[in-house]
């Protein structure tokens, strides 16, 4: 049921055992002691005193048993939900406080398997996170039948609801009847926005215990909305900052799209994390948006700049800095943006870094902006051969670029996944597709 790999907060129970130990060592020690008296003051043998001893620990084991069983309990449901709360509060990407809440609700619950799925307005649940589930688990809830019982209890009522696997198509023939389903609603602002679906063994695991079903529903609920609410958010502001981008130097919107996409397949190659490949997309999306404080004469001018244009011109990464780092959530992006004119051997601008003290992101962007401003025609110049771009590349490669950044970038030649600029999208869905959460 857990990988062996997986980490998890401390055992809020260690301590409760602990106290059930020592109870339990010093009841026993006390009923031998106990029964010392009766054997002095009513001469009674050891024979006739192994009746008491094993009755009074059968009753000490029963009622230290019983006060333990109910003092479990309340721990589980008191303790269990914050430490999910804390653990999902402090993760800010919503497909991981996903993952992490069914991997947390599993181990908890002692659950074999789980799927989240968000509640459409239709009354269909959406599939978009699971565990331990089968490759072919997808179809599951795609259709569910709105008259089975537990999901219209969990819909209509907004209340638990327990079944048994051969009861749902969704999970006959995947487990036996010797497992119970749970169906927990996520509830945000009296509606149900999600469906937290539970399978464990019928005996074994804590899906019969409805308060601490509904305590964690609760808390997964709640974490998972914030979360959804701040990306739309998120969303709102990036699409306006592309958008306004695009309004104030139209000119260069396609190579602003054009270099997100190959950045984000650049750090793939790399194989960053999801997280990482996001923001390195976004700040290429972004990365003249300094360029809205740049004026009009400057920006616009036909032919070549002065040299006091050019150190206006060279001030928009600083200023695009600024504006994004004021933005919450976005001050990777920012540091990204303020170095997106940096060079590996530290004679880019403004600040002169270079080597590992340059973003990754402004690393890989520098190449991606590269290779797209030769191969692309510009009102000053017609577009240059993707053979020149390559050899540009390759032959600053240590000086201008990184390494590292163009070995990944001329993989990515090899395996065909540089596309010509005709295959690209539009630029307000592709500045969309880079900051939509997988399954919003």
């Amino acid at each position: 049921m857990t990988a062996p790999n997986e980490l998890f907060p401390p055992d809020p129970l260690r301590q409760v055992r602990i106290l059930k130990r020592i109870v339990q060592l010093g009841v026993y020690m006390a009923i031998p002691g106990y029964l010392v008296p009766f054997r002095l003051l009513l001469d009674m043998s050891y024979h006739q005193l192994t009746g008491p001893l094993a009755a009074g620990l059968i009753i000490a084991t029963v009622a230290i048993e019983g006060a333990f069983w109910q003092f479990f309990k309340l721990r589980k449901q008191s303790a269990y939900p914050n430490i999910l709360a804390v653990q999902l509060g402090a993760i800010q990407d919503l497909r991981q406080a996903s993952d992490s809440a069914l991997r947390l609700a599993c181990h908890y619950l002692k659950a074999s398997a789980a799927v989240l799925a968000w509640s459409s307005p239709a009354g269909r649940l959406i599939p978009v996170a699971s565990r331990n589930m089968p490759e072919d688990w997808t179809p599951l809830l795609q259709h569910p039948e709105p008259d089975h019982p537990p999901i219209k209890r969990v819909l209509e009522e907004q209340a638990i609801a327990l079944g048994k696997p051969s009861e749902c198509p969704c999970w006959s023939g995947l487990f036996d009847d010797d497992h119970v389903v749970a169906y927990v609603p996520l509830r945000s602002l009296e509606q149900v926005t999600a469906v937290l679906c539970l399978v464990g063994p019928r005996r074994r695991s804590e899906l019969r215990d409805s308060k601490l079903l509904e305590s964690i529903g609760y808390v997964i609920g709640l974490a998972l909305e914030n979360l959804r609410l701040s990306h739309r958010q998120y969303e709102s502001i990036m699409q306006v900052l592309c958008r306004a981008l695009d309004m104030r130097d139209s000119d260069t919107q396609g190579h602003s799209q054009r270099v997100a996409q190959l950045a984000g397949k650049v750090a793939r190659q790399l194989n960053l994390p999801d997280n990482d490949v996001k923001r390195i997309e976004q700040a290429a999306a972004l990365h003249d948006i300094g360029k809205i404080g740049v004026a009009d004469a400057i920006l616009s001018k036909p032919g070549a700049l002065s040299e006091d244009e050019w150190a206006e011109m060279r001030r928009h990464p600083s200023l695009g800095h600024q504006m994004l780092d004021q933005i919450e959530g976005l001050s990777e992006v920012a540091e990204i943006v303020y170095s997106h004119h940096e060079r590996f051997d530290g004679r880019g601008y403004p600040r002169g870094l270079g080597g590992d003290a340059l973003p990754l992101g402004a690393r890989i962007f520098a190449v991606v902006d590269t290779y797209d401003a030769i191969t692309s025609d510009r009102p000053y110049r017609r577009a240059r051969s993707h053979e020149e771009a390559m050899e540009e590349i390759l032959r600053n490669s240590g000086t201008q670029f990184d390494p590292r950044a163009v070995a990944a970038f001329l993989e990515l030649e090899r395996t065909g996944q540089l596309a010509p600029h005709a295959d690209h999208e539009a630029f307000p869905a592709a500045a969309q597709a880079a900051v939509v959460p997988a399954f919003d």
